[in-house]
C-alpha cells in the first residue's frame, strides 16, 4: 500500500447553524434509508466549513473517517475542460481546433470537424465505449483488466458516430479519452504533469493526485457493489477505463469540497475562460436526431444544460460520477456560495447503478433551497 499523502484530510464531525443541523441529520438518516455502508460528505458556505462528518464503516467493525482516500471519477473531467480552458488562453491550443489536428494517427471518424471544445461539451457525435455491449460483457467478467487507449477507442468506434459533429448532445467518456490525449498532445507533457501543475496545485488541492494503477494512498475507503450479483468488495477493480491516462485521481473529502468551490467560482480561469466553462449551448435543448439510439442523446430543459465537463442543474454547477458502487457529487451554489461534496458506498440492499450522492443532494436542496431543486 502506498504511504499517506502529507497533510491526509483530517476533518471531524461538523453541524454549525439549523442549516449545518439539517444537512447531518438528513446524510445520517439516507444512509439507514438506503442501506448503505458508508458516507462521507462536506459542506462549506461562504468559504466556512458549516457540516462534516462520516457515516458507517470502512471495512466491517472498522468506522469510516475523512481521512480516506478514493477516486474522483469524472470530478476530473471538470479539471479537462479547465486545463482546455488555460492552454487555450495560453496560445497553446483552440477551442475550435480539429482534432485531428493533435492526434492525427488515429484515423478518427469526422476527425477534421469534431473540434477540442466538441469533446469537451459532448456534442462530437462519438460514441460511448461504456455503453457499448462488448465492453460492458468484458468489464463485467474481469473488472482487474487493464484497458489501454486503443483497446477503449475499438470499443468506441465499432459504431458509427451517432451524428453529425455539433448537432446534438451525448454523454461519452470517448470525448474525454480523446481531449485528455489531445491536451498531452498539445502541450508536450504527460497529462498527469499538465493537470498537476495547471489545476490541481493551483486549486490547493493538497491530498489530490494521479494513479497511473489500481492501487491508492493510504488510508483507503474501501467500496463494495451488488452490480455481479453479490455484494463483493470493489475497491482495486481496476480504473483504466474510466479516464484519459494520469486522469485518474486520488482524492478526500476535503478536497473534494474545495474542488467545488474553486470550480464553480473558476477561482483558476479568467472571467471569459469561465463564462465560455458554464456557456450554455442551444444544441443541447433541441429534440435529439432521428436515429439516434433512445437515452442516449437528450433534450435538456431549460433548467439545465453541460459546460465544458460539468453540469449546470438549475444554478449548481455539478459533477456526478458513479462507479463500482462509489456514487460521488460535487455542487456549488453561486448565488449563495454554498459548496457540498457527498460520497457514497453502496451495501447489500442497495439499488444497482444508483447515485446515491446525487439522490441525497438532490433532498438538501429541497430543504436547503427550494428554488434551486435540480431537474430530474
Amino acid at each position: 500500500m502506498m504511504a499517506p499523502v502529507p497533510g491526509s484530510c483530517q476533518g471531524g464531525d461538523v453541524a454549525i447553524g439549523d442549516q449545518g443541523q439539517t444537512i447531518v441529520s438528513t446524510i445520517k438518516q439516507e444512509a439507514v434509508n438506503r442501506g448503505l455502508t458508508s458516507v462521507l460528505y462536506q459542506v462549506t458556505k461562504g468559504g466556512q466549513l458549516i457540516a462534516s462528518g462520516a457515516v458507517g464503516a470502512n471495512v466491517t467493525g472498522v468506522p469510516v473517517d475523512q481521512s480516506v482516500h478514493f477516486r474522483n471519477g469524472n470530478v476530473v473531467f471538470a479539471y479537462l475542460g479547465q486545463l482546455l480552458l488555460l492552454m487555450a488562453d495560453a496560445g497553446q491550443v483552440s477551442l475550435d481546433d480539429p482534432v485531428s489536428k493533435w492526434l492525427p494517427d488515429l484515423q478518427l471518424p469526422n476527425a477534421d470537424t469534431v473540434t477540442m471544445g466538441m469533446l469537451a461539451r459532448n456534442t462530437s457525435g462519438y460514441p460511448d465505449y461504456v455503453a457499448a455491449t462488448d465492453f460492458v460483457n468484458a468489464y463485467e467478467s474481469d473488472p482487474f483488466k487493464d484497458y489501454t487507449p486503443q483497446d477503449r477507442l475499438a470499443y468506441a468506434f465499432a459504431t458509427p458516430p451517432l451524428y453529425p459533429p455539433g448537432t446534438a448532445w451525448s454523454y461519452a467518456h470517448t470525448n474525454y479519452l480523446l481531449l485528455g490525449q489531445a491536451l498531452e498532445a498539445a502541450g508536450r507533457r504527460p497529462l498527469a504533469d499538465l493537470l498537476t501543475e495547471q489545476v490541481i496545485t493551483p486549486m490547493g488541492l493538497s491530498d489530490t493526485r494521479p494513479v497511473l494503477t489500481p492501487e491508492l494512498p493510504a488510508p483507503v475507503l474501501h467500496t463494495f457493489s451488488t452490480e455481479r450479483g453479490k455484494l463483493e468488495e470493489t475497491t482495486f477493480w481496476n480504473p483504466s477505463w474510466q479516464t484519459p491516462p494520469g486522469a485518474v485521481l486520488a482524492t478526500t473529502i476535503c478536497d473534494m469540497v474545495a474542488s467545488a468551490r474553486a470550480t464553480g467560482t473558476g477561482e483558476i480561469l479568467t472571467p471569459a475562460a469561465f463564462t465560455a466553462f458554464i456557456a450554455d449551448d442551444p444544441v443541447q435543448h433541441q429534440p435529439p436526431p432521428a436515429g439516434c439510439p433512445q437515452g442516449v442523446c437528450h433534450q435538456f430543459p431549460d433548467t439545465m444544460h453541460f459546460g465544458l465537463g460539468v453540469q449546470i442543474l438549475n444554478g449548481w454547477i455539478t459533477s456526478t460520477p458513479l462507479f463500482a458502487g462509489q456514487g460521488s457529487l460535487t455542487a456549488y451554489l453561486p448565488d449563495q456560495d454554498l459548496a457540498i461534496a457527498i460520497v457514497t458506498v453502496a451495501g447489500q440492499s442497495s439499488q444497482v447503478n444508483t447515485n446515491d450522492a446525487q439522490a441525497i443532494f438532490k433532498i438538501l436542496t429541497t430543504q436547503l433551497t427550494p428554488e434551486h431543486v435540480p431537474p430530474n
